[in-house]
């Protein structure tokens, strides 16, 4: 079952689901949320003839230093807002805004809204589920598939929608997500390794 917005804003009220920062009234739709474009932004680098494999995680691009990230002052010297600029086909990695809170009873679906869609912007590759017990930022997975370069401003643009599910039962916290090692994503601070200070990936 899908939570209506009466039903979300009373799961935050009560303190169950929660937006630090909290939404703004803009950000409520009629049966979910948009959330607002943070300020980091982390792009893969293409090396030639470089193999990776990932099943045992993301720690063989993390010590590798494959990617490099970006983070954004709100303005610029002139008072401007910075944006980040995605080129057709480019690929990158962003986080929201808000950082979210998951109750163990609920599981929310991330979507691109439609608006970017039309001008060919994804916003996950197959990533869509944020698991009960979840906390953190949720990182976007944004891959240009139009002929347009896209400009993309944090705090401005909200390209993704959150949508709340009801459990049939809640979860024990022994299974909730960030109870396994293997659980490294929650409150992430770099989409790419676990800790700020680990990985050999640069900073501009």
């Amino acid at each position: 079952m899908v939570l209506s917005q009466p039903d979300l804003r009373q799961a935050v009220l009560d303190g169950r689901v929660r937006f630090d920062p909290p939404l703004e009234e803009t950000q409520w739709g009629e049966a979910s949320v948009d959330l607002r474009l943070g300020f980091r932004f982390t792009s893969l680098i293409k090396i030639p003839g470089m193999k990776i494999s990932v099943a045992e995680g993301l720690d063989a691009v993390a010590k590798a230093g494959f990617w490099k990230t970006m983070d954004l002052a709100e303005f610029n010297e002139l008072g401007k807002r910075n944006s980040c600029s995605v080129s057709p086909g480019e690929f990158i990695l962003a986080f929201t805004r808000e950082s979210v809170t998951v109750p163990r009873d609920l599981i929310a679906l991330v979507e691109g809204r439609s608006t970017y869609a039309r001008v060919g912007l994804s916003m996950h590759q197959t990533a869509p589920w944020i698991q009960p017990g979840w906390s953190g930022p949720i990182v976007l997975e944004i891959m240009n598939n139009g002929p347009l370069t896209v400009e993309l401003t944090p705090m401005i643009d909200r390209p993704c929608q959150l949508t709340f599910f009801r459990l049939s039962s809640e979860l024990p916290e022994a299974l909730a997500y960030g109870s396994r090692d293997m659980d490294r994503y929650r409150d992430q601070t770099h989409p790419l390794r676990h800790d700020e200070e680990e990985g050999t990936g640069r900073s501009t």
